[in-house]
């Protein structure tokens, strides 16, 4: 699944990069929500299979952006439940209640940067394994690595390619199942 050797996912468990528990025949077993978060961590492509993304959180303070992002993942994905903010301080909020599966996350916000909102969404135990993708019109590469070193797992420009988008979130035409 992930295109590496069995050796070597023991090799990541046995030097402690990876969680595991022991089935009581010996064999050893790793939750999905951690090998999410181990893959996201090292920068490891994460199989469609380990994505289950059922709902968005779309931040960001571009009324125009928001309206036609969400119109066109609602075409692609009309299954995908998609809810707006143009607000930093209301996406944490709605966040800490919603629990959306992912969230879409502009850069230059007023009140709180992208890369800030990020950084929380990360520390916090209930949030740190929130798949996060910063979209931005700011093209530097300073700005995407602060994104990645915050925990984005990806960092899209401006005008959002929707199609990749959604491909980095696993998300097809239909729904999972």
């Amino acid at each position: 699944m992930l295109g590496v050797s069995p050796s070597t996912v023991l090799s990541w468990i046995d030097r402690g990069l990876l969680s595991a528990h022991r089935t009581p025949g010996g064999h050893r077993r790793v939750e999905r929500a951690e090998l999410v978060r181990f893959l996201r961590d090292n920068a490891i492509p994460i199989p469609r299979e380990l994505l289950s993304v059922s709902s968005i959180l779309i931040v960001d303070d571009d009324a125009a952006f928001l309206r036609a992002t969400e119109r066109d993942l609602r075409r692609r994905a009309p299954y995908l439940e998609i809810r707006c903010t143009s607000s930093p301080l209301d996406a944490l909020l709605q966040i800490s209640t919603q629990r959306p599966h992912a969230v879409l996350l502009d850069a230059h916000m007023p009140g709180m940067h992208g890369v800030e909102v990020c950084r929380r969404l990360r520390e916090a135990p209930a949030t740190a394994d929130l798949l996060i993708v910063a979209v931005t019109g700011d093209t530097s590469a300073e700005l995407a690595a602060a994104f990645r070193a915050a925990g984005a797992a990806a960092v899209f420009t401006k005008p959002l390619d929707a199609r990749a988008l959604l491909q980095k979130l696993g998300v097809g035409s239909k729904p999972p199942g």
